[in-house]
């Protein structure tokens, strides 16, 4: 090492590679595989066509070996038709033919099946058939006329079995008197399953076959046999086209009309008779033994050709290496003395203060990582104490680790804070190791790591675990250990400690309309508000979103805490500006106490929780945790759990009140109520499920059951010719329901209900919060053919145009104002008004929960038309309806 700053080293020539292998081996190399290849290519090619030749030269003999022997037994069968020929003309035809061929031996009678004769008009005359045979003469194979007219033999296929492929080979010739006139035929018939058996004990491999066929391409047999081919023409083929035209007998390969696979045939044409043999391999069996040499060959070549790559690779190797050698030597006495030059290089490359000291403390050497830290300029640091460029203020602490190094030897690295050359303080890793120079002198190399950066890396991640990056408040995790050590506090001090959660319900519609920089300015405000309320709170948080969370003590008891609590609530109630605009948040909170509420941070957070949501039931602004309605809860969250399964479970049941004529006393309608009987709740009221299925959407599904079933039960009612009107009930939740009139119309299609007896009930309140699409929607229905009613009506705000434009038929009165008739004068006077509105509005009125004679007297006084209630009947079973029916009849006859 030298005493200045290292200079950048001058670039180095590369090292000068060693030569390729000769040319001469190149060539030398590439001709031989060559000439190999070539060599064992001509010999596979001579090869491949000697294996051709000769599977061509056997298929052919083959041919001509089943030909001949073809042609024996063709020549057999000729001689007995010409035997029988010569027995009728010198009978002179005037006595019927005897035919004794079976009698004796030979190949008659073993190819033979029967012999028949036949007159001019194709009768038989005379047959015979092997001993044992049923003598039963065929039809004849050829027509008569046609074989006189030839004179000559006819070969014709028939009766095969499509199952086997066998048949019958009939040989027909022309039957002459004496005088040589015509006198009919002679018919054999030959046995195709002999020949076939033959044709098969020839092993040709697979897809090979032994096939006879007639002149004009009939296939007559096949071994092994394709029944669907038997009696098929082939004239089309190759065989017919082109090689019989051209020799009797030969060989050539062609794609097998059968199965389209490329084969090698052998063909033999039976001499002086129509027919012909033809043999066929698939051409891969052929060529079995040929694909074996090849694929020696091919290995053995490449076995080879891999060697003498193998070997001149060796030899060009060998050469590099050698060449290499030579230049490395040639160029080891520059590299030295260019490697002090690619150390400087390499300690400027790295990013990482380094500096090199000697046993004095002096700079030898340093990077410009180094000068960069030290803010000095190279040549105000040649042969200065360290203490002198680097933050003399840590001079004496590093003077201490670098005696512990130079004494043990180890290397040291701690963690200090050291000024660079601009004052500012680093928190820095530094890392210091002994090592000799050429002399024999020690020296001590540094490494400078800065971890200024990562630190308020990981202090700025702790925040953030802890903290809110918008607001500055803590964040829940911290709240939870803050709302923990409070907790504490209160139990040693036995005061009240509230945890509040806060929601702001509209804090969301300043970024939906502002945007979301507006958004969080706003958060930032309430941020502030709430950081507002220490040192009086104990801590404040943001939650989540628009959350927040306050925990503040309570010295003075319980009204202490509500005093705080409802002073929040005014504050946050209060508008907020942003933009010029005025927002108001809708704070909605929940509080618990310790320690009636809970003893635990996680409790006492959970169940202001539950408090603030309950806020959404009851209305409440703020709401305090209580435990009867934390039982309240449970005992909802049990129910709808059970309501959820009901429908499956079967445990819904329609019943039936009935609705009374007060003119007349007769029953002329029911109202449908639901029912519901769990095995666990027992009879549950309507007033405790039915708002809350409302408010958990499964009215829907319960409705759809609803209507359904009661238009079931209303069609078998009239089935059984008691035309009643149903009156149903509408959910307001149902009016989202995207398929309700379709549903309403296939339900009443479904059930085969007439539509004019089914009434739907709608409450006054619904119809009114949506009185637009409301009106669209009771138009549709009322287009079904149903009728429709305005129920607990006296409770809404009914406008008289809204009444005037909905398509309904009735109004039933609210049973608050049936309850006080002949108590309350104000009661009588609004049913009054009722009943006028409705005769004003040419609509019927129904009065519902009568449940005294005195009532019934006054509202039919005041000409109401209907009437229900326990005074007449309570709500009854499907089953009872027809009995109670019956019953009102029988009084009013």
């Amino acid at each position: 090492m030298t005493d200045r700053h290292p200079s950048a080293p001058s670039a180095a020539p590369p090292p000068k590679p060693g030569p390729y292998p000769p040319a001469s081996l190149s060539a030398l190399v590439v001709l031989l595989i060559l000439t190999l290849v070539l060599g064992t290519a001509a010999m596979l090619k001579v090869s491949y066509e000697d294996t051709m030749r000769q599977q061509k030269t056997t298929l052919r003999n083959l041919a001509i070996a089943f030909a001949a022997q073809t042609e024996v037994v063709a020549q057999a069968v000729d001689e007995t038709i010409r035997q029988v020929q010569r027995s009728y003309a010198s009978a002179s035809g005037q006595a019927p033919v005897r035919l004794d061929y079976f009698d004796g031996q030979g190949v008659a009678r073993e190819y033979l099946l029967g012999l028949y004769v036949f007159d001019l008009n194709g009768r038989p005359l005379a047959s015979a058939t092997p001993a044992g045979a049923a003598v039963r003469a065929p039809a004849p194979a050829a027509p008569v006329a046609a074989v006189l007219r030839d004179d000559a033999m006819h070969v014709a296929i028939t009766s095969v079995d499509k199952a086997t492929g066998r048949g019958v080979i009939n040989v027909a010739g022309p039957l002459r008197d004496a005088a040589g006139r015509p006198a009919g035929s002679v018919l054999a018939q030959v046995d195709s399953e002999r020949f076939e058996d033959i044709y098969s004990l020839v092993e040709l491999g697979k897809g090979g076959s032994v096939t006879l066929l007639h002149r004009d391409g009939t296939m007559l047999v096949r071994g092994p046999t394709l029944p669907s081919n038997i009696g098929r023409s082939f004239i089309d083929t190759p065989l017919f086209q082109q090689q019989l035209p051209a020799s009797p007998r030969g060989a050539f390969e062609a794609a097998s009309p059968v199965d389209g696979l490329h084969r090698i045939y052998g063909y033999d044409a039976v001499r002086n008779h129509p027919l012909v043999i033809i043999t066929g391999m698939n051409k891969s069996v052929a060529l079995a033994s040929w694909y074996g040499r090849l694929w020696t060959a091919v290995s053995l070549v490449a076995l080879i050709c891999l060697t003498l790559v193998f070997l001149a690779w060796r030899v060009a190797r060998d050469t590099r290496q050698q060449h290499a050698l030579i230049a490395r030597l040639e160029a080891s006495e520059a590299r030295a003395g260019r490697s002090a030059g690619y150390l400087a290089a390499i300690l400027n490359a790295v990013r990482t203060p380094i500096w090199v000291l000697d046993s004095a403390r002096r700079l030898v050497m340093w990077n410009d990582a180094f000068t960069r830290f030290v803010g000095r300029a190279p040549a105000e640091m040649a042969g200065h104490l360290e203490g002198q460029v680097l933050d003399p203020g840590g001079a004496a602490e590093r003077e201490r680790r670098y005696a512990l190094v130079m004494g043990s030897g180890r290397t040291d690295e701690a963690l200090a804070t050291v000024r660079d050359g601009s004052g500012d303080a680093r928190s820095v890793i530094q890392q210091t190791a002994q090592l000799l120079d050429a002399s024999g002198q020690v020296q001590l190399v540094n490494l400078l790591t800065d971890i200024t950066e990562r630190e308020r890396a990981e202090a700025h991640l702790a925040y953030l675990a802890n903290f809110d990056a918008l607001t500055g408040l803590p964040n829940q995790n911290h709240f939870r250990h803050l709302l923990g050590g409070e907790l504490a506090d209160a139990a040693a001090k036995g005061t009240l400690l509230g945890t509040l959660v806060v929601s702001l319900a509209r804090l969301h519609e300043i970024s939906d309309l502002l945007g979301h920089e507006a958004g969080e300015a706003a958060l930032r405000e309430v941020g502030a508000l709430f950081q507002s309320q220490l040192p009086r709170a104990a801590g404040v948080a943001r939650i989540k979103g628009n959350e927040f969370a306050v925990v503040v003590h309570a010295h003075h008891g319980r009204g202490e805490l509500e005093e705080f609590a409802q002073a929040l609530h005014r504050r946050l109630s209060s508008a907020l500006t942003v933009n010029g605009r005025e927002f108001f948040l809708g704070p909605r909170f929940g509080v618990s106490v310790f320690p009636e509420d809970g003893q635990t941070a996680d409790e006492l957070f959970r169940r202001a929780e539950s408090a603030r949501n309950r806020i959404d039931l009851e209305g409440d602004a703020i709401h305090f945790f209580s435990e009867s309605a934390q039982i309240d809860l449970d005992e909802r969250l049990t129910v709808e759990a059970q309501l959820r399964r009901a429908l499956e479970r079967g445990e819904l049941r329609m019943v039936y009140q009935p609705k009374v004529a007060l003119a007349s006393g007769r029953i002329v309608g029911f109202e449908a109520l639901l029912r519901w009987q769990n095995a666990e709740l027992g009879e549950v009221s309507p007033v405790r499920f039915i708002p809350l299925a409302e408010r958990t959407g499964l009215i829907v599904p319960i409705g759809a059951w609803v209507l359904h079933e009661t238009c079931r039960q209303l069609a078998r009612w009239n089935a059984g010719g008691a035309r009643l009107r149903v009156a149903v009930n509408l959910s307001p939740r149902q009016f989202d329901q995207k398929d309700l009139v379709p549903m309403m119309q296939r339900c009443i299609e479904e059930t085969g209900v007439d539509a004019g007896c089914l009434e739907f009930e709608i409450t006054e309140t619904a119809l009114m919060s949506r009185e637009v699409e409301v009106d669209a929607l009771l138009h549709a229905i009322r287009a079904l053919g149903v009728e429709l009613s305005i129920d607990d009506f006296g409770t809404g705000y009914s406008s008289l145009a809204a009444l005037k434009r909905f398509p309904v038929q009735r109004l039933k009165i609210d049973r608050a104002f049936i309850r006080d008739l002949g108590r309350d004068e104000d009661s009588a006077a609004i049913v009054r008004s009722i009943v006028n509105l409705a005769r004003n509005l040419k609509l019927a009125v129904v009065a519902e929960g009568v449940e005294t004679e005195e009532q019934l007297a006054i509202l039919r006084g005041l000409a109401c038309d209907d009437y229900q209630g326990f005074l007449f009947s309570r709500p009854v079973e499907a089953d009872v309806v027809p009995a109670l029916i019956e019953a009102n009849r029988a009084v009013l006859a």
